[in-house]
């Protein structure tokens, strides 16, 4: 995994000393530089009326960005602020690619009835992106993230080998522990009435898993690290997460679901609305 540059997106909300603390982190392990990034996000072009507020918002958020700046530069990090008018992913898809930006962090906000714009980034943008939540990431600051143990769940997708790759790589880097994850969905089993046929069934897939996991940890060059669970994917990778005191998830955010070719957003989704620690969404 290579990071030169790192786009990381601020609102200025709660989250923002999180969001910056493993920007740092990151910038720090890898020798990358920061862009923040703050979008006055209108969905159409403003009417004339609006151009004073706008201009003050602006100068505001200018204004607060001294602050970060100082804050990343004190820890040798080096960082360029921007604030930009217009369409939030269209905002970020654009400076991503006029920064060469090679992963983007954020926050993380979920509403009942309509997608956050951090949900918004996620399903619109294809790039490796960090999502600062959870328990594990608040209170925190520049210098005070520790990742000592990273959770990689996979499905034996391409794209979960790949996030293989990048958990391996980063437990390198932090000296963390990995944790390799295979959840067996119970979708078939659920339909069986027979309790013979479901254990008997349960036993053939979980040796068949077992056989699976071997192999595709072997393609990767790991052993003793993988481990199988049995049920709703998202809410078995949560549950080992908040078990195992894990401080960082990487997992893709397509790959093969309960049916081949399916997404696995919705997993991935979920995952994100109740992780207790942030996770790091490959593509």
């Amino acid at each position: 995994m290579k990071l030169k540059k790192i786009l990381t997106g601020i609102d200025f909300g709660k989250d923002t000393n999180s969001v910056m603390a493993y920007a740092a982190s990151f910038a720090g392990i890898f020798g990358s530089s920061v862009k923040l990034l703050y979008v006055i996000d209108y969905l159409v072009t403003p009417p004339t009326y609006l151009t004073p507020y706008i201009a003050e918002e602006k100068k505001v958020a200018e204004k607060k960005f001294e602050t970060l700046k100082r804050q990343l530069t004190d820890a040798e990090i080096g960082a360029e602020t921007e604030v930009i008018v217009g369409r939030l992913q269209e905002s970020f898809e654009a400076a991503a690619k006029k920064t060469g930006a090679d992963m983007l962090v954020l926050g993380f906000m979920s509403h009942v009835f309509r997608r956050s714009s951090s949900e918004k980034l996620i399903k619109g943008l294809q790039m490796p992106m960090l999502v600062v939540r959870g328990e594990k990431a608040e209170p925190l600051r520049i210098g005070s993230v520790q990742i000592r143990s990273i959770l990689c769940p996979i499905d034996f997708s391409e794209t979960s080998g790949k996030s293989l790759e990048i958990a391996k790589e980063l437990s390198g880097l932090f000296s963390a522990k990995l944790h390799v994850l295979y959840v067996s969905p119970d979708y078939m089993l659920k339909k069986m009435k027979i309790s013979e046929d479901r254990d008997r069934a349960s036993r053939d897939l979980l040796e068949r898993a077992n056989e699976k996991l071997t192999e595709f940890l072997g393609s990767h060059n790991l052993k003793d690290t993988g481990e199988i669970d049995e049920g709703e994917p998202d809410n078995r990778i949560v549950n080992f997460a908040k078990q195992k005191d894990i401080d960082l998830i990487v997992m893709g955010a397509r790959g093969l679901g309960l049916i081949k070719g399916m997404l696995i957003g919705s997993v991935t989704d979920a995952v994100l609305k109740s992780s207790p620690c942030p996770v790091l969404v490959i593509h």
